[in-house]
């Protein structure tokens, strides 16, 4: 028999939101979800951040701009170094609502002071998009992947 909510974990995020535990309690994925997105994904990179350009109220889609500086995986062979992508990555500033759902926020201050970002993309028809959320901040690019 199902429960409302989402059955058992429906009701321990209602139960976390309720009593002000921080929103990481609210990604209700399975980790082999964000596991297989990174699996799948067509493009596995890290880049210099040139600009974010934030949401006019958080939570909410801050829209990047880079530059390719490392590739892991490029499954349709089109990138090359310094080829410049654009996507957005989920941001949030600190006392946000939290959102129930499996997205994973980014903190929208260390994301505007980001330098570097280690990224799992997929092409959408007009550009790139994060394979559900999987992003990092990174200090610097390394020879190795910091993302399985």
């Amino acid at each position: 028999m199902r429960r409302g909510l989402g059955g058992r974990l429906g009701g321990w995020v209602l139960a976390f939101s309720i009593l002000g535990v921080p929103s990481l309690v609210c990604a209700v994925m399975p980790p082999w979800v964000y596991e297989k997105a990174r699996n799948e994904a067509l493009y596995h990179i890290q880049v210099r951040v040139l600009s974010v350009n934030g949401p006019a109220k958080t939570p909410g889609e801050c829209a990047i701009t880079s530059e390719v500086v490392r590739i892991f995986r490029d499954k349709p062979g089109k990138l090359k170094q310094a080829v410049k992508v654009a996507f957005t990555i989920s941001c949030q500033k600190p006392g946000d609502q939290p959102i129930v759902g499996g997205t994973l926020w980014t903190d929208y201050e260390s994301l505007l002071n980001a330098q570097y970002l280690e990224v799992f993309l997929n092409s959408n028809g007009r550009g790139y998009e994060v394979a559900l959320w999987q992003s990092k901040i990174i200090e610097k690019p390394t020879d190795e992947p910091l993302m399985k």
